[in-house]
């Protein structure tokens, strides 16, 4: 019983990295000063960058960045030192952050970002953290007859409805042939682990490294995922308040250069990167991070290059949202994009070379 509770402790911390529901965030009183263009002073101004989960939970390219002292390298040269602030509750806590001025900037995912955007929130995309976070198919044990979606039809999945999850949800069982009306769906996600274990829920929607987490605990098998369809994976953003963008405009370039640093880094120590990740996230080992992005270890997808492809993704997001009726208001990403900060840091991070 003991073990359990910590599993699900564990998935609800989870969760809360991937994309997070509902809810309230760790929040400090700390007062930023958004400063002029140019920081001239010698105190250096706070920037404060959300992220989600508890603490420093910082991952991909700009967690290396920050663990390895590059992101706050970057900042201290143009005048700014960095405050992580961990949401428990990640991306609505992120978005409550954002409308009360509490926060500049953040990395967190696409789906909380744009129901912002689209709730009328001035935030600004700058910068990819993920371009491709793989989903899959994590199927317990003793069940022998679900090898793909098309399987679904008799079983229990349980799919966090208004997610990135239901988003890949979707996309599978549309690709499958199959009608959502035929699945018994279980809405739910804290209590995946639990549910899982009990043999109430067959199958459960979910990212890649927490199903290869749960594979680790023996509780099933990750049987499919999204590393052949790019497009059904989601991606992760930096993202900041348009006015503070507009103004601190060397705070995007040295977050942005901090990730250059940190994606270079791992391509040369990526066993390392794995063992900084596990270090992050509680439960998780280098194996299972070394399991996650096996598929491509070139690490490309942690560019945090703005592209079309982005784009493209990110109106199919968007369609879905409409659709499902999560959001009222449709976003026009070309305007909600900017890719111009990457530009001009990658000129003058090549230049220094």
């Amino acid at each position: 019983m003991r073990k359990l509770t910590k599993q699900v402790m564990a998935l609800s911390l989870l969760f809360g990295l991937a994309i997070g529901l509902v809810g309230c965030g760790n929040r400090k009183d700390t007062v930023t000063d958004s400063g002029s263009t140019k920081n001239t002073s010698t105190k250096k101004q706070v920037v404060r960058i959300g992220a989600v989960g508890q603490g420093n939970s910082l991952l991909g390219a700009i967690g290396v960045a920050d663990s390895k002292g590059f992101l706050k390298e970057e900042l201290e040269e143009v005048g700014y030192e960095p405050e992580i602030v961990g949401f428990a509750q990640a991306g609505p806590a992120i978005n409550e952050a954002f409308a009360a001025g509490e926060i500049q900037l953040a990395i967190y995912g696409d789906l909380p970002a744009t129901v912002a955007k689209a709730n009328g929130t001035d935030t600004t995309i700058f910068a990819i953290y993920n371009s491709e976070e793989q989903m899959g198919i994590f199927v317990r044990n003793g069940v022998k007859d679900v090898k793909s979606a098309a399987d679904f039809p008799g079983h229990k999945v349980i799919v966090a409805r208004g997610t990135i999850y239901h988003q890949y949800f979707k996309s599978i069982i549309d690709d499958a042939s199959v009608k959502e009306a035929d699945i018994e769906e279980i809405n739910t996600f804290s209590d995946a682990a639990s549910l899982i274990s009990s043999k109430d829920a067959d199958v459960l929607i979910t990212s890649t490294s927490i199903g290869y987490y749960l594979e680790s605990l023996g509780l099933g098998t990750v049987i499919a995922d999204s590393t052949d369809h790019p497009e059904w994976t989601s991606q992760f953003f930096g993202v900041g308040l348009s006015d503070y963008l507009k103004e601190n405009p060397e705070v995007a370039k040295a977050v942005i250069k901090a990730m250059l640093r940190g994606q270079e880094y791992i391509q040369k120590n990526p066993e390392e990167a794995y063992s900084i990740w596990a270090g992050k996230s509680d439960g998780y080992t280098a194996d299972i991070y070394k399991k996650v992005f096996a598929y491509d270890t070139s690490f490309d997808y942690f560019s945090p290059e703005i592209t079309e492809n982005t784009i493209e993704k990110l109106n199919h997001l968007n369609d879905f949202l409409v659709s499902e009726k999560l959001i009222k208001n449709s976003v026009d990403m070309k305007n909600f994009v900017d890719n111009s900060y990457y530009e001009e840091a990658k000129a003058e991070y090549d230049a220094k070379k």
